[in-house]
């Protein structure tokens, strides 16, 4: 016998969430059910419905669970605004002929060899890639270009495998760096020049805005881990204005349907390169950085549309923000002061702080491994970020060198 959902509102299906997206989905008041890994712990205290998971892979045991709830929940909608929960959600969306985005943009953003195929089957690509399965792929390649390159996992994430190749030398140690964060399927891709930005956007209904363009500071060669991002950058109004076009393509080339997306590119003698996208918000807590200086919220945006309930009117609360990573290697962490009275310093947000006292640090090997943020705001770009970073020198590390 089926079960049946006698409450009124509608119900939200989510794959996979942040703390951030349950708070904000309990402010909104929004009734939801949540698959989560249970890899991924939640501390916040829910009134809502959770099923754990082993993982996000196993697409057939994720479409029963979702069918099973769906006889009880009736779901209106599905969303997921995480990494490994996107083409999940996408595919239950198709499934239970329900609200949420399509296959198609996920498919060919998650795959970073078939995005670069798709951008240059609509001449907006002109860059050197190549699929790459055994070492002696990545040397052919190098070969074929004679020029810097990057190496990276296809389906990679938070800078996980990523590095810079200029040398036939260099090659086998960056195999083995890549390899170490995901399969064998990686991508080899020209390395570009110039100054490194973010574009936040959010789609409904295949109607698309450019939300925010972001401006990023990363530990550069060879893995460029991001160290630090500000919003808005600082550019000219033309060359805001070609990167919106060329985003705004981007979004119809790639047919995405519902939500955000974080797309990152590069500007080289006012000449945009994309480097890749993710049909999600930024992280990095970028998706807060563009909620502070727009008003705009895109996770509360998403999840009204698909649902058919009204929009909130937002505001933006600061004209600049700026955040920056703890990101310490190699050292044992002997004593931390200051983290109370930075967090109480003029235009300091948050101090979201991992570091402790006998803390053994090894290689800076990817986002995952940083160890917390300091966010700040500001009337202007130059006094947010030097908020942030008069808040990171007034809290004091003392360290020993620690070899992993």
């Amino acid at each position: 016998m089926e079960a049946y959902d006698i409450n009124s509102s509608p119900c939200l299906l989510v794959i996979g969430a942040r703390e951030h997206t349950l708070q904000k989905l309990k402010t909104m008041n929004i009734r939801f059910v949540l698959i989560q890994s249970q890899h991924d712990s939640i501390t916040t205290s829910l009134e809502a419905q959770i099923v754990f998971i082993d993982t996000y892979d196993n697409l057939s045991e994720l479409s029963r669970i979702a069918k099973q709830l769906h006889q009880i929940h009736h779901f209106r909608a599905v969303v997921s605004f995480t990494e490994f929960g996107l083409y999940p959600a996408a595919l239950i969306a198709k499934q239970l002929n329900i609200r949420g985005n399509a296959v198609f943009p996920v498919k060919y953003t998650r795959d970073k060899f078939k995005m670069r195929s798709l951008l240059k089957k609509h001449q907006l690509d002109s860059i050197a890639y190549q699929r790459c399965t055994t070492l002696e792929d990545v040397v052919a390649f190098y070969t074929k270009i004679n020029a810097p390159f990057i190496l990276k996992p296809t389906h990679g994430a938070g800078s996980q495998g990523v590095c810079y190749v200029d040398s036939l030398e260099n090659i086998p140690n960056a195999w083995d760096w890549a390899i170490q964060h995901g399969n064998q399927e990686l991508i080899a891709e020209e390395y570009l020049l110039g100054k490194e930005y973010s574009v936040e956007s959010l789609s409904l209904d295949r109607q698309h805005q450019v939300i925010a363009i972001t401006a990023k500071l990363t530990t550069g060669f060879p893995h460029f881990i991001e160290l630090g991002h500000h919003s808005p950058a600082k550019l000219t109004p033309k060359l805001q204005q070609k990167i919106q076009q060329l985003i705004l393509r981007f979004l119809d080339i790639i047919q995405h349907l519902n939500g955000p997306a974080h797309t990152e590119i590069k500007v080289h003698k006012d000449e945009i390169k994309i480097i890749e996208s993710q049909t999600r918000m930024g992280g990095d807590q970028i998706w807060e950085l563009t909620e502070l200086t727009t008003g705009v919220d895109t996770i509360s945006k998403t999840v009204l549309h698909l649902l058919g309930l009204s929009q909130n009117t937002t505001t933006k609360k600061a004209n600049a923000a700026a955040v920056l990573f703890f990101a310490r290697e190699f050292e044992e962490i002997l004593d931390i002061h200051g983290l109370d009275s930075a967090n109480n310093l003029p235009g300091i947000v948050r101090i979201d702080c991992t570091l402790k006292k006998g803390q053994k640090l090894g290689k800076l090997s990817s986002s995952l491994s940083r160890q917390g943020y300091i966010l700040g705001t500001g009337s202007t770009i130059d006094e947010a970020i030097s908020s942030v970073s008069f808040a990171m020198e007034h809290v004091q590390i003392t360290t020993k060198a620690h070899i992993d």
